[in-house]
C-alpha cells in the first residue's frame, strides 16, 4: 500500500514520470487504474448505500402507519380508506383514488408524483414527462401491502450488495470509456511535441493524466460542492499531466530505489 501511494505522489509531482510510465507494463498500468477507481467507486457506493437504505426503511415506515391497505388483484387496484387518499413528500406527490372522483390530471398542480386510479397508473417523472401504465397488463400479478413490505424487507440488503457491485463495476468501465477519449487529446498533444509516442504507451499515459481530476471531481461529490463547467477544469488538469507526462517520456526512467525512498519519507 505504501508503495501505492508513493507512486501515486511521484506521478502528480515528479516532472520525469513519464520515463517510468515508458518502463511499466502496459498491463500494470491498468491495475494502477483498476485500484484507484475501486477505491473511489467503493467509498461513492458506500455513501450512497447508507442513504439508499435509510430511504428504503423510511419508506417501509410510512407504508406500515400511512398508507391504507391495499391490493392489486385481476388488473385492478383496491384499496380501502378514504379517497382520495393523498401524500405529500419533500419529492413528490402519491394520489390514490379507486372512487373516480379526481382524475390524473391533478397531477398538473404537481410538479412530480404518481396517481394511482381502479385500473391505471400514472407516472410524473417531471413537468415534461409523464407515463401511463394499464394495470389490465399486468392481470396475473397480484400483491397485498403486507407482501409489499415483506418483499421489500427480504430483498433491501442482496438488492443493496447487487446494486453495489455493479455500480463500482460500471464506474471503472466509465473511467476506462474516459481515459479513451483522454488518448485522443493524448495523440494531438503527441503530434504537436513530435514525441512519436506509440499508442499503448499514450493510452498508458492517458491511464495516470486522468486519476488526480478524478481524484479531484471525486472529492468534490463527497462534499456536495458543484464548479460551473468543471469539465473544462478537469480535462485542463488532465491535458497539463498528458503534456507533462510526454515532455519526460524519454528522460531516464525513474529507478525503484527512489520510489522506496519516497515511500518512507510518507
Amino acid at each position: 500500500m505504501n508503495q501505492f501511494f508513493g507512486k501515486m505522489k511521484l506521478s502528480f509531482l515528479d516532472k520525469g514520470f513519464g520515463a517510468s510510465i515508458k518502463a511499466e507494463d502496459f498491463g500494470k498500468s491498468l491495475r494502477y487504474l483498476l485500484i484507484v477507481m475501486l477505491t473511489i467507486g467503493c467509498i461513492i457506493m458506500i455513501k450512497a448505500e447508507i442513504e439508499i437504505y435509510s430511504f428504503t426503511k423510511e419508506a417501509v415506515q410510512k407504508l406500515e402507519t400511512e398508507f391504507p391497505d391495499f391490493e392489486l388483484k385481476d388488473g385492478r387496484f383496491i384499496c380501502s380508506g378514504v379517497m382520495p387518499f393523498i401524500y405529500n413528500s419533500k419529492e413528490a406527490v402519491f394520489i390514490i383514488d379507486t372512487s373516480g372522483k379526481i382524475s390524473k390530471e391533478v397531477l398538473n398542480g404537481y410538479e412530480s408524483g404518481l396517481y394511482i386510479s381502479e385500473t391505471n397508473i400514472d407516472y410524473k417523472k417531471s413537468s415534461v414527462e409523464t407515463r401511463s401504465y394499464n394495470l389490465r397488463d399486468a392481470k396475473n400479478f397480484n400483491f397485498t401491502k403486507s407482501k409489499l413490505i415483506k418483499v421489500i424487507n427480504q430483498f433491501t440488503i442482496p438488492g443493496l450488495v447487487f446494486i453495489f457491485l455493479v455500480s463500482v463495476f460500471f464506474i471503472f468501465v466509465v473511467k476506462l470509456v474516459g481515459v479513451l477519449l483522454l488518448s485522443i487529446i493524448a495523440l494531438i498533444i503527441n503530434k504537436v511535441l513530435k514525441s512519436g509516442i506509440d499508442y499503448p504507451n499514450i493510452f498508458k499515459i492517458s491511464i495516470y493524466a486522468i486519476i488526480l481530476p478524478s481524484i479531484l471531481k471525486f472529492g468534490l461529490g463527497l462534499a456536495n460542492i458543484e464548479i460551473p463547467y468543471f469539465f473544462v477544469l478537469y480535462y485542463g488538469i488532465a491535458s497539463f499531466y498528458l503534456w507533462r507526462y510526454m515532455t519526460g517520456f524519454n528522460a531516464i526512467a525513474i529507478e525503484e530505489p527512489i520510489i522506496k525512498e519516497d515511500e518512507e519519507k510518507i
